[in-house]
């Protein structure tokens, strides 16, 4: 939903009167940082869904160290301390399930609770009677038609960051 959520903060902010050509003035640090975390996460799940290996979990768990060290880089940029918090929910609940976001089987097909059952489920794995933190995972079914999708608390908390960010950056034209 980041992207769903992001064209919908552009419309918002041209409707206020904002301009596209202010988001360029945005100094994120770290940029690397960001980028290296959603690859990790990329390659875990390409690889993960065709052979599970123990070292997915630890990977994972670096990526976020990652994007924690980025987000707090850019701690002084608008929306960035809900983009922060959001982050810190899904680590929670990935750090206290062995290093995969637990998903509610109740929205996957038969196919994935399947995969998800082998161990092929990447950066996620099936909710249990005996997943931590449950309110934390991936538990909120999102039916969008080209794309259903299953978000977490977290997940809405970014959202709520990035929405703020583009915002906010692309401010208001000045009355002339």
């Amino acid at each position: 939903m980041f992207l769903e959520i992001a064209l919908i903060a552009v419309v918002v902010g041209l409707i206020r009167g904002g301009t596209l050509a202010n988001i360029k003035e945005l100094e994120f640090k770290l940029v690397s940082f960001i980028f290296s975390s959603y690859l990790i996460q990329f390659c875990i799940d390409f690889w993960g869904a065709m052979e599970p290996w123990w070292g997915y979990p630890y990977l994972h768990l670096l990526s976020y160290l990652l994007l924690f060290a980025a987000l707090y880089s850019n701690r002084i940029i608008p929306g960035i301390k809900f983009i922060f918090a959001g982050t810190f929910l899904n680590f929670a609940a990935i750090v206290l399930n062995g290093g995969v976001m637990p998903v509610a089987k109740s929205f996957l097909s038969e196919k994935a609770v399947a995969a998800f059952a082998a161990g092929l489920g990447g950066t996620h794995g099936l909710m249990t009677d005996s997943t931590r933190l449950r309110f934390l995972a991936d538990i909120l079914y999102i039916p969008v038609p080209y794309d259903p999708q299953v978000l977490s608390v977290g997940d809405i908390v970014i959202d709520v960051g990035i929405f703020a960010i583009i915002i906010s950056a692309m401010g208001r034209r000045p009355e002339a």
